[in-house]
């Protein structure tokens, strides 16, 4: 499990702990530390069936690369609360104790998850190596370097040990890149998902050990809120110019980040220039806070409504045995949880009180409910509104 120590001296995501300068917390940051939470993911034994970038078991999915697609809080819940009966039945079968996560425990946890799933796998060195040449990108930037070179030498790039400092230096440098490509009849190059963590491993190639490496500080998602703002992003992306990159379905991976902003740019541009708007410009430390705030924009969603979680609450049959405001029932009651529903809360009361609840449902022959990610956002919002006025006076939802 030492890899997954290792790549994690490499993030830069708010979450990370790899940067020398801090900055205060705040609403912006995912809650947790990974850190701590890849600890609990190994003390727990959740390494004994899950691998993590290919670290771990292989008796359950790896959980940096299933599902494909990103997961925000809730999403998360929902897939731990609709697996969890298999898990606690393979352990069972295994005889393996349940453990047992505290409310910090399993926030860290959240945010290991997190942050490895924001990692690519590793680049193939030589894969890497064909594509700069079967892109063409070897027309300008020639390696190694001749005299009719227009392109700066790619080796400059050997110290940039992460995707941001990529994607800021492609940015800024792109639009220049794009003249010259089209005064030189060459057209832009498009990059799958994967290929640029492979461009990336190639290029890391070709310097020597003693080259300065370039580390990012911690990345403050609040300040790329504001530069969002300020480099005139919202002005098309919240504008209804451009996707709304809060609600559109967005790579999950840095290196597949850089692979979309590069091969949108073009038609950003074109629209900026349409606009009259310079295309601006971003230093290392304001691409990382910016991406990092894109970034986190998954993980937090829109908050649910409380009368559809009421529906769920009485749809699923959760009032059978809870009461989410006052009375007996069998199970515990709710009213605790009001002003104080979170994601992470339920899904440590999941783990820790499931397999208890499992069992009382089985002996009642009661099928175990299934929740789809909204319905959780919308069930955590009536739990914690409380009681609406209905519930309470004994009304039929």
């Amino acid at each position: 499990m030492t890899a997954i120590a290792s790549v994690l001296v490499f993030l830069i995501l708010p979450l990370a702990l790899g940067g020398a300068e801090p900055v205060a917390q705040s609403a912006y940051f995912v809650p947790g530390n990974p850190k701590a939470g890849m600890q609990a993911f190994l003390d727990k034994g959740c390494a004994r069936c899950h691998s993590v970038l290919g670290e771990g078991g292989r008796t359950a999915p790896d959980l940096a690369r299933a599902p494909a697609g990103h997961l925000s809080a809730t999403e998360v819940v929902a897939a731990m609360w609709n697996h969890a009966p298999a898990m606690w039945q393979r352990m069972e079968l295994e005889r393996l104790a349940t453990p047992k996560f505290a409310g910090e425990e399993m926030t860290n946890l959240f945010a290991f998850l997190y942050s490895v799933r924001s990692l690519d796998e590793p680049g193939d060195a030589e894969r890497g190596r064909k594509l700069l040449a079967d892109k063409k990108c070897l027309e300008c930037h020639t390696l190694p370097p001749s005299g009719d070179r227009i392109a700066p030498d790619l080796r400059n790039w050997t110290s940039y040990r992460n995707p941001v400092s990529w994607i800021q230096a492609m940015w800024n440098h792109g639009l220049a890149m794009h003249d010259k490509m089209a005064a030189r009849g060459l057209t832009w190059p498009k990059f799958d998902q994967s290929e640029m963590a492979d461009i990336i491993a190639y290029i890391r190639t070709l310097g020597g050990a003693s080259r300065t490496r370039v580390h990012l500080r911690l990345a403050n998602p609040e300040a790329g809120a504001q530069l969002f703002v300020s480099k005139g992003c919202a002005a098309c992306h919240a504008g209804g110019r451009a996707p709304d990159l809060g609600t559109q379905p967005m790579p999950r991976t840095l290196g597949q980040f850089a692979a979309h902003m590069w091969n949108h740019a073009p038609a950003m541009w074109a629209g900026m220039q349409a606009r009259r708007i310079q295309p601006p410009q971003f230093s290392n430390h304001e691409m990382a806070d910016l991406i990092a705030y894109l970034f986190t924009q998954r993980y937090f969603e829109a908050r649910g409504s409380a009368d559809r979680g009421r529906r769920v609450f009485h749809d699923k049959g959760c009032g059978g045995c809870h009461s989410p405001g006052s009375g007996s029932a069998r199970g515990p009651n709710l009213a605790q949880w009001r002003g104080a529903a979170r994601p992470v809360r339920l899904a440590a009361a999941l783990w820790n009180h499931g397999p208890l609840m499992l069992g009382n449902m089985r002996q009642q022959h009661i099928p175990w409910p299934r929740f789809r990610a909204e319905e959780v956002a919308h069930l955590m919002e009536f739990l914690d509104r409380g009681q609406p006025p209905q519930e309470r006076s004994g009304g039929k939802p």
